[in-house]
């Protein structure tokens, strides 16, 4: 079955151009109705006319405009390790570093969507700042052109560039949108010691691969998927969650590492030349880009939790949380505004302490006061008067009825 898992390691697929395009950097790509969000590079084109609005499905139901009245972010830095960030697209993006092979032209507007789906100006923080870490040229890379895929090597050496980064940075949120379907050990060791940073990595727990569509194919523990870094201890594993009477079968794989989901289908983000645009599927990468936004808006409100503080407050607070865990959402689907204004107090350790009922008789209310009666010694006298008196008349009584013999 694990063979049937064959892990996707980016979401999104490779689709023509769909309308009109901007210019990169134009205001009007975020005034124009979005197009389809698209992984592949695409041209620049002439600007857009109109300023239709669009509304944002996943955004409403994790309650992310609600808890953007709270904070928006601001002042948290997210590292996002992918295949980099177009500048001038309306996000806060910077440090921007690379490996030393993938310095060359864009090929991949993937990390681009992630970082918009994060912080970009549709997105779930707005007010967030990116550390942008390129680490990889394309899924579909080609090899014999020098052209770097996905591999957990490249992602290990992207933590490893993360973490000489975190002294001047100090990024609070690590956004891993990509995953390889082998425990490499230098990936467990970089993941290991980035964690180490007190920081809260992001990880998508795995897209369902072609031959995974079908009804059959349920999420038991015989056929979980192996995701890294996904499934490393400490990292939360996002998958993507279906609207509301969907199915996430044939899209995700189910994850018996799986933390929480998020719902993707109709998010917007922005293309990597300057478009507005819709994401149309239910995918992984752009549910751990949603998460890590929320996350960012956590640490913003609590400045001074730990990861796992912030990490317990997601996971207490998520729709379904009532229920058990599973391999396809693990918790419930994140919900941003409780997360943020939930009565909860996490320990340092992430552990949520349960109130128990307990009988104190320090906290319980006192007795009634006694009632004073005032005539209890007269209404005693009295009825033993009584009594008395009735006794002697039947006494009397009875002496009669002999005397009269």
């Amino acid at each position: 079955m694990r063979k049937r898992l064959a892990t996707a390691l980016l979401a999104g697929s490779v689709l023509p151009l769909v309308g009109a395009g901007v210019v990169v950097g134009s205001p009007a790509a975020y005034a124009a109705e979005p197009v389809e969000c698209q992984e592949t590079v695409l041209p620049e084109t002439e600007a857009l006319a109109g300023s239709k609005v669009k509304i944002n499905p996943p955004l409403e139901r994790m309650h992310v405009p609600e808890a953007q009245e709270i904070t928006d972010g601001s002042g948290v830095k997210v590292a996002v390790i992918d295949s980099g960030i177009r500048p001038d697209l309306g996000m806060k993006v910077g440090p921007a570093v690379a490996l030393p092979e993938v310095q060359g032209p864009y090929l991949s507007g993937h990390g681009t969507l992630v970082g918009g789906l994060i912080a970009g100006r549709d997105g779930v923080a707005p007010g967030a700042q990116l550390v942008d870490i390129r680490v990889f040229d394309s899924s579909e890379a080609d090899v014999s052109q020098g052209e770097k895929t996905v591999t957990s090597q490249g992602i290990a050496d992207g933590i490893r560039q993360a973490i000489n980064l975190y002294p001047s940075t100090g990024f609070k949120v690590v956004n891993i949108a990509l995953s390889v379907g082998i425990d490499d050990p230098n990936l467990r060791a970089a993941i290991k010691d980035l964690l180490k940073r007190d920081v809260v990595v992001v990880a998508s727990a795995g897209n369902a691969a072609d031959e995974a569509d079908s009804e059959t194919f349920k999420g038991t523990d015989d056929n979980d998927a192996p995701v890294y870094p996904a499934d490393y201890p400490g990292v939360l594993a996002v998958s993507a969650a279906p609207p509301p009477g969907g199915t996430a079968v044939g899209s995700v794989v189910p994850n018996a590492d799986t933390d929480l989901a998020a719902p993707t289908l109709g998010a917007i983000s922005v293309n990597a030349n300057g478009q507005r645009c819709e994401v149309l599927q239910v995918a992984t990468s752009w549910a751990a880009a949603e998460v890590s936004g929320i996350a960012a808006l956590l640490r913003a409100r609590y400045p001074d939790d730990t990861a796992k503080q912030t990490i317990a407050r997601l996971l207490a607070t998520t729709e379904g949380s009532e229920l058990a865990p599973n391999p396809w959402t693990g918790a419930g689907i994140v919900q941003a505004h409780d997360a943020l204004t939930r009565s909860l107090a996490p320990g340092r350790s992430g552990k949520i302490e349960r109130s128990l009922q307990q009988d104190r008789r320090d906290t319980m209310p006192p007795p009634p006061p006694t009632r004073i009666d005032l005539f209890g010694t007269s209404r005693a006298l009295l009825l033993w008067f009584g009594l008395a008196g009735g006794a002697m008349m039947a006494l009397a009584f009875m002496l009669r009825s002999l005397t009269r013999r």
